[in-house]
């Protein structure tokens, strides 16, 4: 099991937003905002249009023709320009066209030297996000820098800069997870937000080293994980739970209020197990607060 890295230094200069326009994507907007007041970002806003694809239920009813789709989602590019340049904030806009959303962001992401993504993400179901996964996750598992997904359960971004009060950290010991932690432990130094530690045992799925350990052991794992030098500045606490891990991962964020979820992401096949239960796209699609992932 790896040692967390130490702590990055919170530097949120580019911000890349994935628009859309969906409802999911417009609470998107309103976190980019946030977070961009705190950290001074800009913010690209990169929309990938789909000739073959319609956004809205009135778009499939009326039929519009393409020309007019394009013209509707330039509109709304500038809509959402305007409104971040109302905040005072320097923002761009790229328009693209494909049928892949997710290539054409993560080379937008690239070129533009995005330090973070900030996505909105829906609640889908069926063999058609396991084999194929939503353009969130897809950015989730292939960016190269931190994501943030904002989820349609997701509760209103307070006005102002973003300063959380509570972050769960959710950690299975793994690389990505290790990595993950440096990232939790500099938001909440930078804020002077509580950090919840969290682990969670899945009985049935999750046999071997970890299921031998009790409760008081693991947690005595995940403490001996953080760096010293965190405890000068916060008391982390360190949580174990047995159960379903999307599920109760949610449950212990809205236990604890928490303003932030941040977990590693596995750079790999949706076929995985670990991808089969759910474990990332639940907790994507479900969460009540952004959730920041880390690959």
């Amino acid at each position: 099991m790896p040692l967390i890295e130490e702590p990055v230094t919170v530097a949120v200069q580019k911000i890349l937003l994935a628009a859309d326009f969906t409802p999911s994507s417009e609470k998107a907007l309103s976190f980019a905002r946030a977070l961009a007041l705190r950290f001074s970002s800009s913010i690209e806003i990169a929309h990938v249009f789909d000739p073959s694809v319609v956004t809205s239920y009135e778009e499939a009813i009326i039929g519009l023709p393409v020309n007019e789709r394009r013209q509707i989602a330039n509109e709304n590019l500038n809509r959402w320009r305007n409104d971040l340049s109302a905040s005072g904030l320097n923002t761009r806009t790229t328009l693209s066209e494909g049928h892949r959303p997710f290539a054409h962001l993560l080379q937008s992401a690239k070129d533009h030297k995005a330090d973070l993504i900030v996505a909105g993400t829906q609640s889908k179901t069926g063999i058609e996000r396991l084999m194929l996964g939503s353009t969130a996750e897809q950015l989730v598992r292939n960016a190269q820098c931190p994501v943030v997904t904002v989820g349609p359960n997701c509760k209103p971004v307070a006005d102002g800069p973003f300063r959380p009060h509570a972050i769960v950290f959710a950690t299975d010991f793994s690389p990505e997870a290790a990595k993950a932690a440096s990232y939790a432990l500099s938001f909440a130094e930078d804020s002077g937000a509580r950090l919840y530690f969290c682990h969670v045992v899945e009985p049935q799925t999750d046999p071997g080293l970890k299921a031998e350990f009790s409760d008081k052991e693991l947690q005595a794992m995940m403490t001996r994980l953080i760096p010293e030098h965190a405890f000068d500045w916060c008391s982390p606490e360190c949580v174990v739970q047995r159960g379903d891990v999307a599920k109760t991962v949610l449950e212990l964020a809205e236990k604890f209020h928490a303003d932030l979820i941040v977990l590693g992401a596995r750079k790999a096949s949706f076929w995985l197990p670990h991808l089969q239960r759910g474990v990332t796209p639940n907790l994507l699609a479900h969460a009540l607060c952004p959730v920041m992932t880390i690959s």
